[in-house]
């Protein structure tokens, strides 16, 4: 059985159900898990440093639990209402019919995490820190575990994924698109230590665990004790497991985390050593064929966002799956609906591309301070499509910093930021 683990409070399981539903509808039913094992070994480009080598499974050698076909999805919340667990009963029901499933739910209390500091995900609540507690739900037998964000999309059989041969290493995950210059501060026997990531820095909404090794390495003890520590930490739980598990990592394509904010651009390896850890030919072959969409801008929250490689919304994506997806489909797209905040932030971020582009930086404290945002949707249809992602982002930034009272000198700076590295930059993939 291939056991899959995700986070959702009781308003995200819509959102999980419609990444459980593209799971099963990717699973090539003309194939066996065997089919996937025994496999000849990955090996990289010539000359790379980027990517890990890999062996695949020996079929022969698992036992009969891991050989079975069928997946465990393992949902971590807080609260989970009975109609909303009664859904996700109906839902198993109806993806049994194409592949065999269960849906089983784990409850946790905040208690548990109060030595956790609220940061970057966390900010709210403590849910992204649940997988830090999968000891407790997974029986001992299982050999290897994914862990995937609720805020993802699947396009491939993840069978795939479960027949890598993990060997030594504790996860195997996919290098973060941001800025590597990243650290932590904590405290060890009253000395306070700053800790400084390196490029092999790695995004946690993907994870592939070889959790025999994991348990053995006492990973979630050692994060919890980093954690009652911690003076200084931005991304939650990353952060944690990028300290514990540094150097025992197998590095895997960008594909399995396509992150989406790449679409507006990536500054790749070659290009600056301080952002994502692939050379540009690495990542333009993910930008063709991503395998796992990780979605920045929600498609619950923008109905568009980027275009991809073939020029199409990549929220389209989501929304198809969302229509077929047994149970909350008709949910899903009666909130569709009423899905229109997205407009304005665009059209906030086409004015700030507009005005960052004419020189006319002034302006841009016009669009942080204006109370009647309105005014700027008539812009919407200038918006091109292949620039409609990038205006969301800029739109985001405007808003963010009305949210955190941020002055408009550094709201000026970070769209200069933006936009220069997208003109840079953000061709670079789709001249393939």
């Amino acid at each position: 059985m291939f056991h899959i683990i995700m986070s959702a409070d009781e308003n995200y399981i819509k959102y999980s159900a419609v990444l459980i539903t593209s799971i099963i509808k990717n699973t090539n039913l003309s194939k066996k898990f065997k089919d996937f094992c025994d496999q000849e070994d990955f090996r990289p480009l010539k000359d790379n440093n980027t990517l890990d080598s890999y062996s695949y499974l020996k079929f022969d050698s698992l036992n009969k639990e891991q050989q079975e076909e069928g997946y465990i999805f393992h949902i971590l919340s807080n609260f989970i209402s009975p109609k909303t667990e009664e859904k996700l009963r109906l839902l198993e029901k109806e993806l049994n019919n194409i592949y065999p499933c269960k849906i089983l739910i784990h409850i946790f209390k905040d208690e548990l995490f109060k030595d956790f500091p609220k940061s970057g995900a966390a900010y709210s609540n403590y849910l992204s820190y649940y997988r830090l507690k999968i000891n407790s739900v997974l029986d001992d037998n299982i050999k290897n575990c994914l862990y995937l964000d609720s805020d993802m999309l699947c396009f491939f059989d993840v069978r795939e994924l479960f027949a890598i041969d993990l060997k030594d290493k504790i996860v195997a995950s996919v290098n973060d698109p941001g800025s590597k210059k990243r650290k932590i501060k904590f405290k060890e026997k009253d000395k306070k230590i700053t800790f400084y990531f390196d490029k092999n820095y790695f995004n946690a909404g993907f994870l592939l665990i070889n959790f025999e090794k994991y348990k053995k390495e006492k990973v979630e003890e050692k994060a919890h004790e980093l954690a009652k520590k911690c003076f200084y930490i931005k991304a939650a739980d990353q952060d944690l497991l990028n300290f514990v598990l540094k150097n025992q990592i197998l590095r895997l394509d960008f594909a399995y985390n396509f992150n989406i904010i790449t679409y507006v651009y990536a500054i790749c390896k070659d290009e600056n050593s301080n952002r994502l850890n692939f050379t540009r030919e690495e990542f333009n072959q993910s930008f063709k064929n991503p395998k796992i969409l990780h979605y920045g801008e929600k498609p619950w929250k923008y109905l568009k966002s980027h275009i991809n490689a073939d020029g199409k919304n990549i929220n389209d994506y989501w929304w198809d799956m969302a229509s077929i997806t047994p149970i909350f489909n008709k949910e899903l797209l009666e909130e569709k609906k009423h899905i229109k905040e997205y407009l304005y932030v665009a059209a906030l971020g086409f004015m700030a591309l507009k005005f960052c582009n004419n020189y006319k930086f002034f302006k841009i404290a016009s669009l942080v301070k204006s109370k009647n945002d309105e005014k700027y949707l008539e812009c919407i249809k200038e918006i091109k499509d292949e620039e409609f992602g990038l205006c969301c982002v800029l739109g985001e930034s405007i808003f963010y910093a009305r949210r955190s009272n941020k002055g408009s000198f550094s709201v000026i700076l970070k769209l200069l930021k933006i936009i220069f590295h997208y003109k840079k930059y953000g061709y670079r993939s789709r001249i393939i």
